[in-house]
């Protein structure tokens, strides 16, 4: 269904069972889910429905969600042998011994931040002022959502508007909201 209006695409990690605490809060939005949120895109026949759905659907907001009570996060935080998820790999390169759920959790939105950034999955869409990129900390138990910030993310969401008498910059507003 096409509409008018701009809409959001929410990226959650189905274990968590994010989707209704996410409507609660932000209305009918559209998901996208992968094992603790870590969404692998170097499929290119994947990442091209992705973008079309994307296209298609309006979407100028994308949100990465990450909760802290996550088990992929809280299994990475204990010392044992990891499963057969490759997000698991992924979430234990990151871990420090000193990392609780919330700071792996912040390092986890980031990481999948920049690397969702890159030029080939939306860095051109987000360089274009087409798409905005945010990652949102969650505690579904506590009812919190926490944006995350990221400086290089904000700066690439600089949109670029070409007068005749030279360029200007204008920021494009970002999630300022925390409920």
């Amino acid at each position: 269904m096409n509409s008018i209006s701009s809409n959001q695409l929410f990226l959650v990690c189905p274990f968590c069972q994010m989707e209704g605490f996410i409507r609660r809060h932000f209305g009918d939005v559209f998901f996208l889910t992968s094992p603790a949120s870590v969404f692998d895109f170097e499929d290119d026949a994947y990442l091209k429905e992705v973008k079309k759905t994307i296209h298609s659907e309006n979407i100028q907001d994308i949100y990465l969600v990450g909760d802290v009570s996550c088990r992929f996060v809280r299994n990475a935080l204990i010392p044992r042998k990891l499963g057969y998820l490759w997000c698991e790999q992924f979430i234990s390169e990151l871990c420090s011994e000193t990392d609780t759920s919330i700071s792996l959790t912040e390092k986890l939105l980031r990481k999948q931040l920049y690397e969702l950034s890159a030029e080939r999955i939306f860095g051109s869409e987000l360089k274009k002022g087409e798409l905005r990129l945010h990652a949102l900390m969650t505690s579904k138990a506590e009812n919190l959502i926490s944006p995350v910030y990221c400086e290089f993310l904000q700066r690439m969401q600089l949109g670029i508007e070409k007068k005749a008498n030279g360029t200007r910059l204008e920021h494009v507003p970002s999630l300022e909201l925390i409920l």
